[in-house]
């Protein structure tokens, strides 16, 4: 991690995790539905038809996408061999991805999806368990050179990436709701900082953990993050 001054005197987080490096704008907020007259409604579509999709089905497509990538590179991957691994024909895989680029995207960010519920109104142990959660993701050894060769897309499928940063955002969401419904967190008296920028921090020290293989210790992350939110 790199700290910068802002034109306003702030310091500014640079993180070296690679995954944390892109836009960070929070989601612009859904505009409520107007209601109209009925002559001028859009009529209701018709229901989907066909089997609904299957839960078991998209995780054996992300568990051999990543191991094919993993394997053979980015380069090396094809829809025949996830397909073949997954035990699915193309035509499934091609109802949900347009490439094996949309289906490693999906697959990277349901590896850091984080729904736990706070078990306890203390936000440090809240904290904490999304800490160790990332760590948990960043050891498997397959994501690291996968967001590696999804950051080597980036300029050849834009909107791929975007996936991901967009999946970075909902997850920062969810856990920024979680601690609001717990009260408003301390906040130090100099150079607060905002509780994306603590999710910054404290994704970097995952991604540093398994990078050294040095597995973060509970008591220190409950230190560290005291300090940054109290």
């Amino acid at each position: 991690m790199a700290f910068r001054t802002g034109s306003n005197g702030r310091y500014i987080l640079r993180s070296t995790d690679p995954f944390l490096t892109g836009a960070l704008a929070p989601k612009g907020r859904m505009p409520k539905s107007s209601l109209v007259p009925v002559e001028d409604a859009t009529p209701p579509s018709k229901p989907q038809m066909g089997r609904p999709r299957s839960a078991d089905v998209d995780r054996r497509i992300f568990k051999e996408t990543l191991d094919v990538v993993s394997e053979r590179g980015f380069s090396g991957v094809t829809v025949n061999e996830i397909c073949e691994r997954a035990g699915i024909s193309r035509a499934t895989f091609y109802r949900r991805y347009p490439s094996p680029a949309e289906a490693l995207a999906e697959a990277i960010n349901e590896a850091f999806e984080f729904h736990a519920l706070p078990h306890s109104q203390d936000p440090v142990e809240y904290l904490l368990e999304f800490a160790q959660s990332i760590e948990r993701s960043y050891s498997d050894p397959r994501i690291a050179p996968a967001i590696g060769f999804m950051i080597g897309e980036y300029k050849a499928k834009p909107d791929v990436y975007q996936g991901l940063q967009n999946g970075l955002r909902e997850r920062r969401a969810h856990v920024r709701s979680a601690l609001e419904k717990m009260g408003t967190l301390p906040r130090q008296k100099d150079q607060p900082l905002d509780i994306d920028e603590v999710l910054v921090i404290l994704s970097s020290l995952a991604w540093n953990a398994s990078v050294t293989k040095r597995k973060l210790d509970a008591d220190v992350l409950r230190t560290i993050i005291s300090r940054l939110i109290r």
